[in-house]
């Protein structure tokens, strides 16, 4: 698996809302994804990561919740 594979599927199967959780173990769980894969995607190209996470988002949640999940960092 390459590595542009393994952030898509740690994208795909990642809690999007996790922030939102009142269970305190879903929040650290997400956030340690969340930190995980920005880490990955520090070692992959910008382009790739933007489209990868911003094509998950569209996918998961509603067009007007959309624009504060996409990918800013």
């Amino acid at each position: 698996m390459t590595k542009l594979e393994e952030f898509e599927d740690r994208v795909k199967y990642h809690d999007l809302t996790h922030a939102y959780s009142d269970d305190h173990r879903v929040w650290q769980r997400g956030d340690f994804d969340l930190r995980e894969i920005k880490e990955l995607a520090k070692e992959l190209p910008r382009e790739d990561v933007v489209r990868i996470w911003n094509a998950v988002v569209d996918t998961k949640l509603s067009e007007n919740a959309r624009s504060s999940f996409y990918w800013k960092i």
